[in-house]
């Protein structure tokens, strides 16, 4: 009798793709396009709720934690894009760029001749992580419903914020062709740019905020939601800017089976 023998092979067949960088430009426009729609509607259904001041001072513009965390569709809005914006940024974003700043020639030299670079490329991809996460404790978790820990998701969610931007530039600039191509020159001028003005307007907000609680004076706390905002819209930018990053490269919906062949 004769013996048979079978083998295991895989199939592999693509189901679909999508370039990565069109998934990061739409999970951008998630918190930028609620960001404006939460304010619109506070100022125009709930002006007076959220504009008020403890010192019943003039204001005219809503803090963000004012247009988000108290009103309704307000509330919904945004915790719907936050919560579809935040997953892919923890699960898949994180560690696309972890990859693209290894995978650089520049990078791949550092990676194998310095100590440092390996590190500092992984805290990037931790700082990521971890202010997506913070962002979605921040989220759903109103300052209403528990201030302490609402606040220490702000403040986490800052720190991370403005480290991860500032680690990014460094990244981009070590990983960048050399001579920087006039393309790469550009993104890197446009990310340092959005990160100076997120940490210009944060020291604003900050400034104002402080200037209101001591001395109540009409129109600041107005200057301090602005602060916010811009705070908001360039930490968007920044992250719009880093989805150049992904130029060229795909995400593959892949259909595997294991066949045994005779």
């Amino acid at each position: 009798m004769a013996a048979s023998f079978s083998s295991v092979i895989t199939v592999q067949a693509p189901i679909t793709s999508i370039p990565l960088q069109r998934i990061s430009l739409f999970l951008c426009t998630l918190p930028l396009f609620s960001f404006v729609s939460c304010v619109l509607i506070a100022l125009v259904w709930h002006f007076d709720d959220t504009t008020k001041t403890h010192c019943q001072v003039p204001n005219y513009l809503p803090s963000i934690s004012a247009a988000i965390g108290g009103n309704m569709p307000e509330m919904f809005i945004w915790r719907v894009a936050i919560a579809l914006h935040c997953f892919p940024r923890i699960l898949l974003l994180p560690s696309a760029i972890h990859k693209h700043y290894t995978n650089t020639q520049s990078g791949r030299i550092y990676h194998l001749t310095t100590w440092w670079f390996k590190p500092l490329n992984f805290l990037n991809y931790i700082l990521e992580i971890i202010e997506n996460g913070a962002l979605l404790s921040m989220t759903y978790i109103s300052s209403v419903e528990n201030h302490a820990m609402h606040e220490a998701s702000f403040i986490v969610f800052m720190v991370c914020s403005m480290s991860y931007m500032f680690l990014s530039c460094i990244l981009s600039g070590l990983t960048a062709s050399k001579p920087m191509s006039k393309e790469d020159s550009s993104l890197f001028r446009k990310k340092v740019f959005a990160m100076i003005f997120n940490y210009f307007s944060f020291s604003m907000a900050v400034y104002f905020f402080f200037r209101h609680n001591w001395y109540c004076e009409p129109g600041v706390y107005t200057l301090f939601a602005l602060g916010e905002y811009c705070t908001v819209l360039s930490n968007v930018a920044f992250h719009w800017h880093c989805s150049k990053h992904f130029n060229g490269a795909v995400l593959m919906l892949t259909f595997v089976e294991d066949m045994k062949v005779n």
